[in-house]
């Protein structure tokens, strides 16, 4: 998500000026399903466990603690042996960025072959060319995707949001967090309260064959050598440089992420479903190639899970932003008597206050349909510790990207319920049907999060988990002159967000 309002609105007005619209005449409601017909290898893949021959065995393991996702992703790289693979929409060289790109660059020195690629979205780009020739130096390739500039016009849109950390073909962790202290409970201003799944075994290999899709794919670029400055050359140099901050941080962490980490179930996996859309979406390729075949892959599993629900949708998204064909197929869903429940941000939780004004002109609508609606209140969750008092008292936002089809099948990824998700970012997923326990396990985090928050009762009425009545904005009476403000655009520009 765009994370500055004046990058939004820059967007934005490029955007009008392309005249860029998102559902096209000839994209009907199956174009958006029946993807099997296709199967596009390595973008999609389906792993029946075959307990005779042990084959397509996987295991997931859930990583709802910030904390404890962060250790996770610095243990896996000091097991790495071979190789790793590392791709994200955000990476900040930050507190959390620094630990990894330390345990990044030992990995490296060791002989492991490490290769970055990290979004070049003018709106969140900071991880820039100064930092990737000093990784260069240790043996670290970094690429950016899709460097368009900015009079690329609708080019600029089409970004990399897949977050992906794989390690010698074996474990990988996707979800909603991307590299940033917010991510992993250490911004002492704004947390995301977030989901990941560490998955160990033989559907890994196909997402790393994702991953060299990306990397080699002619959009993403090698970093050109940057000129020469000082400033810049010394803020990298500190980046990198060992410090007492750092030291005490990961002491912190482990002391409180280690035991939690190895308590954490692993849970077998009978059908394991990795999918991706593909590398390469632009202004031309919309217009020059069958897009939704060619490149939206993720979309058409999602609505194939949906449609094939029964009895009960639990979602969570930190956007939901409705078009024509996830409407439709809301309401099939509905028609057959579908128990659906969503859970994403107020406005008090949100880190997009634009998203916001869409979703209060159609929540109540959403209500009155029979759609259980749960919004997060804004206040810290206390699932886990915290590393201080500071961080607790902090903003939470909520930002797992999270489904449950009929308490027998999850999805994981990196999707949001917005036009962006569905038509613009590329995305992952990973599914697992057949484990019931591991879909309650999913099931009830989504649930405590979403039942700490506010429930839509009404019009303008929302109450908290003790029947109170609660503002439908969030916790703490947020200012909604700023979203008030953002109505005309935010309706203006709903194809993109």
């Amino acid at each position: 998500m765009i994370k500055t309002l004046t990058g939004w609105l820059l967007c934005a007005t490029i955007m009008l000026t392309a005249s860029c619209r998102l559902i096209y005449p000839n994209e009907d409601f199956d174009s958006y399903h029946n993807l099997s017909a296709s199967n596009p290898y390595p973008f999609h893949e389906v792993q029946v466990y075959d307990p005779k021959t042990g084959h397509n065995h996987n295991e997931f393991t859930l990583l709802d603690s910030g904390l404890v996702a962060l250790q996770a992703r610095l243990e896996m790289i000091r097991r790495a042996k071979h190789s790793i693979a590392v791709e994200y929409f955000i990476f900040s060289p930050d507190i959390s960025g620094k630990l990894l790109v330390h345990e990044l660059i030992d990995a490296s020195r060791r002989g492991v072959s490490v290769r970055i690629l990290i979004d070049k979205s003018s709106t969140v780009f900071q991880f820039d060319e100064y930092y990737a020739e000093a990784l260069k130096a240790e043996g670290i390739e970094v690429r950016y995707y899709n460097a368009a500039p900015l009079y690329f016009f609708s080019t600029i849109n089409f970004r990399n949001h897949r977050k992906l950390l794989l390690v010698d073909d074996r474990e990988a962790i996707t979800g909603g967090r991307n590299v940033e202290n917010d991510y992993f409970d250490l911004s002492e201003q704004f947390n995301f309260l977030d989901r990941d799944v560490l998955v160990q075994g033989d559907i890994v290999k196909t997402m790393r064959l994702s991953f060299d899709a990306f990397f080699e794919h002619e959009i993403s670029e090698r970093p050109t050598p940057p000129s020469a400055n000082s400033n810049r050359e010394r803020e990298v140099k500190n980046f990198l440089a060992s410090s007492e901050q750092e030291k005490q941080y990961r002491q912190q962490i482990a002391a409180i992420a280690q035991p939690l980490l190895a308590k954490l179930p692993q849970y077998a996996c009978p059908v394991t479903t990795f999918t991706s859309d593909a590398p390469g979406g632009s202004f031309w390729s919309r217009f020059r190639d069958p897009y939704s075949d060619d490149y939206r892959f993720l979309r058409k599993t999602l609505f194939d899970k949906a449609v094939a629900v029964e009895h009960r949708l639990t979602a969570a998204s930190p956007y939901m932003i409705h078009n024509k064909k996830s409407a439709d197929l809301m309401q099939r869903m509905q028609d057959k008597g579908v128990d659906i429940t969503l859970y994403t941000n107020s406005l008090a939780s949100t880190d997009a206050s634009y998203v916001a004004a869409r979703l209060y002109d159609n929540v109540y609508d959403w209500q009155r349909s029979g759609i259980k609606i749960y919004l997060h209140s804004g206040l810290w969750a206390a699932e886990t510790p915290a590393v201080s008092p500071a961080v607790e008292a902090a903003t939470w936002g909520m930002h797992g990207k999270t489904q449950v089809y009929d308490s027998n099948e999850i999805m994981v990824g990196t999707y949001n319920l917005d036009n962006r998700s569905n038509h613009y970012n590329s995305e992952m997923a990973i599914f697992c049907s057949g484990n019931k326990e591991l879909a309650a396990a999913v099931e009830d985090s989504i649930m405590t999060r979403a039942q700490q928050g506010y429930q839509i009762v009404g019009d303008q009425r929302a109450v908290d988990a003790d029947g109170n009545e609660v503002s439908v904005y969030g916790a703490g009476d947020p200012d909604t002159r700023k979203m008030r403000f953002m109505w005309l655009p935010s309706w203006l520009f709903e194809f993109l967000l």
